[in-house]
């Protein structure tokens, strides 16, 4: 198995020194205007060349090209399906809207899902939900039903949302790779996080927060459904005792701040893999890598046209792998 990925990690270590450091991405930062920005990534070879190319189509090649250099080296779908997993059930969860809606919706599906939407979007039609995989097939036909029968919109996302972090979780399980493991869990840890502060802050009762969490080794669910009940600083208070100060520190500052250091952490966890050279870990790396690169690219250019001060986009900023 350490054979098989000789060569493609020798091409990720290539691929790597064309990475954003902190360095460049403060560069683009000093860029006067959106223009300017947009000739700077231009210049670092981002996009088809045409400078006619918008953001969103510069955005959208890069995220193509990254996924093909995936699909080049990777050739086992069981242990690529770790980075396939969130792509696959946001189609999925976009499938269900348009065909419960009826609206086609432009742009909506993502690079990167092991399944083509349109086949998705045939089985809710028909259906039948049995011709998707194992992990997808209730909790669509669930989604489905609810959406169809209530109209609410949140509980089919929370449906589908808690589907996604179960089956990272089983990737994480079953795979031998350490870094897809501990990527699994702190996908599970984070998210179960975020949807903690989400509920506190919007006062969501115990039934729905105990649906929506998952189960994982670092947190204790009860404890933190009851923390919720009792508010943002209960909550904020949880969070400390089991070591996550710097996550309450972070959501202290700004819910900004803190969206910002829940990317850093996975950010942070894989950056061993570059002393790793027989595994697939470095190539999932490389692909989390450039996904957290074009999502802190948008983040900038964004704040740069709606003409937002530098302070107020360097908040948002992510930290950089390379």
């Amino acid at each position: 198995m350490e054979q098989e990925y000789i060569y493609g990690v020798s091409r990720i270590r290539a691929l790597e020194s064309s990475l954003f450091t902190d360095e460049t991405i403060n560069q683009l930062m000093q860029c006067q205007n959106y223009a300017e920005c947009l000739n700077f990534l231009r210049d670092k070879g981002w996009g088809n060349g045409n400078p006619e190319q918008t953001l969103e189509q510069m955005l959208w090649t890069e995220k193509e090209r990254t996924w093909q250099v995936f699909y080049d080296i990777v050739k086992n779908k069981e242990e690529s399906r770790i980075l396939t997993i969130k792509n696959a059930f946001h189609n999925l969860k976009a499938a269900i809207k348009q065909v419960c809606t009826g609206l086609e919706i432009e742009n909506i599906f993502v690079e990167g899902g092991s399944i083509e939407p349109e086949f998705m979007k045939e089985c809710i039609r028909q259906g039948e939900y049995h011709m998707l995989p194992d992990d997808m097939a209730a909790p669509a036909k669930e989604a489905t039903e609810v959406l169809l029968q209530t109209g609410d919109g949140q509980l089919c996302d929370m449906i589908i949302d808690k589907a996604t972090l179960e089956a990272i979780k089983e990737a994480g399980k079953r795979s031998e790779n350490s870094l897809i493991r501990k990527y699994a869990n702190s996908q599970v840890v984070i998210a179960d996080i975020k949807i903690a502060v989400r509920c506190a802050a919007t006062g969501k009762d115990s039934e729905f927060v105990q649906k929506a969490l998952v189960p994982c080794d670092e947190l204790r669910i009860t404890e933190l459904v009851t923390a919720v009940n009792g508010g943002l600083d209960s909550v904020c208070s949880y969070l400390e005792s089991i070591g996550y100060g710097d996550a309450v520190k972070a959501l202290k500052v700004s819910k900004s701040v803190f969206e910002c250091w829940c990317d850093n952490k996975i950010i942070a966890d894989i950056k061993s893999q570059k002393y790793n050279s027989f595994t697939i870990g470095p190539i999932i790396a490389y692909v989390l890598a450039r996904e957290n690169e074009i999502k802190t690219v948008k983040i900038i250019l964004s704040g740069k046209k709606n003409g937002f001060d530098n302070e107020f986009i360097r908040e948002r900023v992510r930290i950089m792998y390379a």
